[in-house]
C-alpha cells in the first residue's frame, strides 16, 4: 500500500518539533542555542500544520479524469448518426440554462422549447439533448458562484477564468473574437487523452455532440451572447499540447414547425 507523502511529512515536521522542543526544555541552558533550538522546534510545528491544513488529498489522475466522458460522448453522437442526424449540435439559450439541439440536416427548427427528445417540424426535424456539461455547469456556479457576463470582453475574460482557475484544463487559454467566431485556444491541455479516444471514433463526435469541455465552451458563449452556438471545429496538436475549439452563431431557424413530437 502506497504511503500518503504530505501526511507523512506532517507527522514527521510535528514529530521533530516535539523532540526539538523537548530538548530544549530538558537541557534548560536558557542560551542562544536553546534559543535557537526552540525557533526550530516551532518552525517545524507549524509547516506541519500547514502542510495537514492545506493539503487536499491525492488528485485523480489527468489521463484517467479525461477518459471517463468519452465513451458516452461517442454513444449519443453514433446514437444520432444512426437516427438519420447530420448536422453539427446548436446550444441554444433557454433562460438561464441551455440544451443542445441536433438537426437532421443544417437547420434548426422554429421553436426548441418542447421538453420531448425528438423534434419534428417539416424540414427541420431534430434531437433535443442536455448538454454534456450540465453537471459540470451547475457545479461551478454552486461552488464558484459563476456567473457568465453579456460583455464581449468579460464573456471571453470568464472562459479564460474558468479554463485555467475553475477547472484548471490547461496551463494557458486564450479567447478572442475572430469575425463571427471565438477561438479558444488552450495550450498545455490536460485532458487530451479524452480528445484522443472521442476523435478515434470520428471527429464528427466533436461537433456533433461535444465532450463536457468543448461543450461548456459553446453553452458559456451561448449564455453570455444570448444566441444559438454550434462548434464548428475542433483542433487537436498532441505534439504541443494544445487544443483549439471556434464557436459560431447563430443558427439559421427552420420554418414554422409542425408536430414538435
Amino acid at each position: 500500500m502506497s504511503q500518503n507523502t504530505p501526511y507523512r511529512g506532517a507527522f514527521l515536521l510535528i514529530v521533530a518539533a516535539a523532540v526539538l522542543l523537548a530538548v530544549a526544555a530538558l537541557t534548560g541552558r536558557g542560551d542562544i542555542t536553546t534559543a535557537t533550538v526552540v525557533l526550530a522546534g516551532t518552525g517545524c510545528f507549524v509547516a506541519g500544520v500547514f502542510l495537514l491544513a492545506l493539503h487536499k488529498g491525492e488528485p485523480i489522475d489527468p489521463e484517467i479524469a479525461a477518459l471517463l466522458p468519452a465513451q458516452g460522448t461517442v454513444t449519443i453522437a453514433t446514437l444520432c448518426a444512426d437516427l438519420g442526424v447530420q448536422g453539427d449540435g446548436w446550444f441554444v439559450p433557454e433562460g438561464e440554462t441551455v440544451i443542445e439541439i441536433v438537426p437532421v440536416g443544417e437547420t434548426l427548427p422554429a421553436a426548441t422549447d418542447d421538453d420531448y427528445s425528438y423534434i419534428t417540424a417539416e424540414g427541420a426535424a431534430a434531437v433535443r439533448l442536455v448538454p454534456a456539461c450540465a453537471p459540470l455547469l451547475a457545479r461551478l456556479k454552486e461552488k464558484h458562484a459563476l456567473e457568465i457576463p453579456v460583455e464581449e470582453d468579460a464573456l471571453l475574460a470568464c472562459i479564460v477564468e474558468v479554463c485555467d482557475d475553475l477547472l484548471e484544463v490547461a496551463e494557458k487559454t486564450e479567447a478572442r473574437r475572430d469575425g463571427e467566431n471565438i477561438v479558444v485556444t488552450l495550450a498545455g491541455y490536460r485532458l487530451m487523452p479524452g480528445c484522443r479516444a472521442v476523435r478515434a471514433a470520428s471527429p464528427k463526435c466533436c461537433t456533433m455532440i461535444g465532450c463536457p469541455v468543448c461543450s461548456l465552451l459553446a453553452v458559456i458563449a451561448a449564455l453570455g451572447t444570448g444566441q444559438p452556438t454550434t462548434i464548428e471545429h475542433v483542433a487537436v496538436d498532441e505534439k504541443k499540447g494544445m487544443l483549439r475549439v471556434i464557436l459560431t452563431g447563430p443558427a439559421p431557424r427552420g420554418a414554422d414547425p409542425g408536430n414538435s413530437r
